[in-house]
């Protein structure tokens, strides 16, 4: 034992220290290495979080200064690490992308030759940010329900495709009857086809998730896809999605 703590103390550098003071300080540094390494992987998340809030909010005020300019929305938007441009001036350079995914956000505009409102979503990989149940996500909102979080125009909510549900109580058996009224349902606007470029050709097609097939862009009822389909990069993953 004493041989053994002679040359910890020749290799490490170590004077006037046992060698149980060295075991206990090694094993309270192991103990900090194995928590510090739990603790990476929520850290990572909500840092990422904080870099999609931060994009959308970005693109939010270029869309903005857009429509500050047009007095419309811009009926499509370039994918990430392309820039927003109008008349030749350059809006907004460089798109953002997912800072996970490496993918666009989506972009949703009114069906209009003049839009007149937008949203704009991402996924949150925080289930538990308190963001999600401001914003009125927590069961999803935008196009088919996918996304936990978004921006939109001051006069638009961002869950007009999700539909919401109203429960009525059933009443007792010994319970009076109270007569159920009768509620309109609120009119759901149509969703917006979603067209990608397809894997493995130059085709524009609708896809019903195109997340799934990790497509790099989605263009809303555009059947051209801005012509962007001759560029590889632009196509779909996989047809998964189709």
């Amino acid at each position: 034992m004493a041989k053994l703590l002679k040359m910890l103390n020749k290799y490490l550098g170590l004077k006037g220290f046992t060698l149980v003071e060295v075991l206990v300080t090694m094993s309270i540094v192991a103990v900090l290495l194995i928590f510090s390494v739990i603790n990476i992987p929520p850290q990572i998340i909500k840092a990422q979080d904080a870099v999609r809030k931060a994009h959308l909010d970005s693109m939010k005020k270029a869309i903005d200064t857009y429509y500050e300019a047009t007095s419309c929305y811009p009926q499509t938007i370039p994918s990430c690490k392309n820039a927003i441009i109008l008349n030749g001036v350059i809006i907004k350079d460089d798109l953002p992308c997912d800072p996970k995914l490496n993918l666009s956000y989506t972009y949703v505009p009114e069906i209009a030759d003049c839009p007149k409102w937008f949203q704009l979503y991402a996924n949150l990989g925080n289930d538990d940010d308190k963001i999600i149940d401001r914003v009125g996500c927590r069961n999803g909102c935008g196009p088919s329900c996918q996304f936990n979080y978004g921006v939109a125009s001051t006069n638009q909510n961002l869950n007009p495709y999700c539909s919401e549900f109203v429960s009525i109580p059933v009443p007792g058996p010994l319970s009076t009857p109270v007569p159920t009224p009768e509620i309109s349902p609120s009119p759901v606007p149509e969703a917006p086809l979603q067209y990608v470029c397809a894997p493995g050709n130059n085709n524009c097609e609708v896809f019903s998730d195109p997340q799934i097939s990790g497509c790099p862009d989605v263009y809303l009822n555009d059947p051209l896809c801005q012509d962007a389909c001759t560029d590889k990069r632009n196509r779909c993953h996989d047809s998964r999605g189709k």
